[in-house]
Parts: C-alpha cells; sequence; structure tokens
C-alpha cells in the first residue's frame, strides 16, 4: 500500500476495543487506509488494555500508509466507574469507553466517524465525512432489523416514527455531544434503566434518536439483511459491511461456510499485519451453523 498524500486534509476515525479484539479494530483501520483516497485518516483506539503488539502494529500499519495512530488506555477510567454504572444491563466495558469518549479526544477534535470492531470499509469513507457539514449530534443508519418493533421503540419512548438506528457506524459531532452533556444523559440512562434488550444501542438510540440524522443505508450495511432477495445487490453496492451477528469471519469456518460474505474481510486480513492470526476456533458455534445450514 502506498502512502496517501501528506497534503490531504485529515478526518478522524475512532474503534474501541479490549484484548481480544485488537487485531480486529487493527483490520478496520486497514480496510479504512486501503480505499482512502481524498483524505488521511487519524486512526483513535479506545483501548481496554489491548495487546501491546497490536497497538504497534497498528501504529506501524497506520505510518507506512501515511495516516495517524493514537491510542487512549482507557482501563483505569473503565475501573473507576461506580459500581452500578459497570453492573447495569450488562454492557461492555468496550462499549462503556464508546459512550464516555468526549473527554479522551483532543479538544481539537470536532467530528469523529466511530466504527465497530466487526465492520470492512469498502468505500472512500470522505464521503461519509462529508454528512458532517450539517450535522446537528449524531448520524447513524436506520436498523433494518429493529426498526419495525414498536413495541421496542415505546418501551424506549420513542414514537413509531422515530428511527431505530444501528449504532456500529456513527458520525458524531463531538462539539455539540460535549455541548449538550451527551454523557450525562446517557450515564443517566443506563442507570435507571435494567430492563434494556440491546444494551448500549437502545441507550444510544433512547437519548440521541429524536435528534439523529440519517444516513444511507450503504454506510452500515448489515452483512446479514432482512431482505434476502437484495442482499447480494446490497453487499455489492456497500460503503461499509457489518457483520453482524455472533458469528463473525475471523471465526474459524466462516469463510467455508460464507464464502462469498468473507471475502471481503479475508482479503484485508491477507494484506495486514495480521495475516498470520489464526481462526478463532469455536466448535459448538460452528457445529450449530453446519447444522442450521443443513437444515435450510
Amino acid at each position: 500500500m502506498s502512502a496517501i498524500d501528506p497534503s490531504l486534509p485529515l478526518l478522524h476515525l475512532m474503534c474501541a476495543a479490549d484484548r481480544n479484539y485488537g487485531a480486529y479494530a487493527g483490520l478496520v483501520m486497514q480496510s479504512a487506509m486501503a480505499v482512502a483516497r481524498r483524505s488521511r485518516i487519524h486512526f483513535h483506539l479506545l483501548s481496554d488494555n489491548v495487546a501491546p503488539d497490536d497497538i504497534a502494529k497498528c501504529r506501524a500499519a497506520a505510518s507506512r500508509g501515511g495516516h495517524e495512530f493514537t491510542s487512549y488506555e482507557v482501563s483505569s477510567k473503565l475501573d473507576n466507574l461506580p459500581k452500578e454504572l459497570r453492573m447495569a444491563n450488562h454492557l461492555s466495558r468496550a462499549a462503556y469507553s464508546r459512550l464516555l469518549f468526549s473527554d479522551l479526544l483532543p479538544e481539537n477534535i470536532q467530528r469523529i466517524i466511530y466504527l465497530d470492531c466487526d465492520i470492512i470499509c469498502k468505500q472512500d469513507i470522505a464521503e461519509l465525512w462529508d454528512f458532517g457539514d450539517t450535522l446537528k449530534t449524531i448520524a447513524a443508519v436506520r436498523d433494518p432489523w429493529l426498526d419495525p418493533d414498536t413495541e421496542l421503540k415505546s418501551s424506549l419512548g420513542l414514537a413509531p416514527h422515530n428511527v431505530y438506528f444501528n449504532s456500529g457506524v456513527l458520525l458524531i459531532n463531538v462539539d455539540a455531544w460535549r455541548a449538550e452533556h451527551t454523557e450525562d444523559r446517557l450515564r443517566d440512562f443506563v442507570l435507571t434503566r435494567r430492563d434494556i434488550k440491546h444494551a448500549d444501542q437502545d441507550t444510544l438510540n433512547a437519548v440521541l434518536s429524536k435528534d439523529l440524522m440519517e444516513l444511507p443505508e450503504k454506510w452500515n450495511m448489515m452483512i446479514n439483511h432482512p431482505r434476502r432477495e437484495d442482499e447480494n445487490r446490497l453487499r455489492e453496492t456497500a460503503g461499509i459491511l457489518h457483520y453482524v451477528g455472533g458469528f463473525k469471519p475471523w471465526h474459524f469456518g466462516y469463510g467455508l461456510l460464507y464464502p462469498t460474505k468473507g471475502q471481503p474481510y479475508a482479503s484485508i486480513k491477507r494484506r495486514s499485519p495480521w495475516a498470520s492470526k489464526l481462526p478463532d476456533f469455536q466448535s459448538r458455534r460452528v457445529t450449530k451453523k453446519f447444522r442450521s445450514l443443513v437444515r435450510q
């Protein structure tokens, strides 16, 4: 991968990972750099004890491509959360850092893209970044699986016409997030609602959906889509592929069971510092998937 033009403008991209997900956060970064044409990328990693080797690989890969990388060790911040907050709703520690990021980032960062670690960028995210020119607080893609669930929306204080968004891809106006005390509002919701079903995603929707800028679906295309007949076409035109569900492309057997869906991930992995990383072997998960396919 040749280095990008150093005179290009800089955009900011953020992931959150624990010790098990450092490599996968690095692959998100690798995929974004592979398709970058109009901007340089400053990659921000919120690290909850990510392995030093993975952080070093991220930093070296960014430097080789002419991009930038900063990691923030958030383990002590997460350790110091109130016990009630740490216990609420079974949120993972990495999920908390996604909600509570604003005091970690430098004050001069006014806008950032957040991506989950199970994502591959297929198109230049500078196009996604441009939506931030008119952004109030947050922009995201409607969740095709959960948005039709009016009972879920009602439980979160949302009307049927409000958009329930997927939180795996977020474009955030950091200045507005801070000015509107968004972190305090998210904390308050988590502390008062122990019954929510989808953890941090429900929390973000309850607090922010009414002020949402809805993004085109191509910027968070679910690898498994409820419109099965359109799935192949949607994947071909996607700007970002999101490997939703418990069976991930880094699990043993994924590429064998889903060669077409797994190809974008496999292609990025082969060209990355994690090319030799072995698949995560979970025999029960693979057996369950094989049996499901046989039944179908």
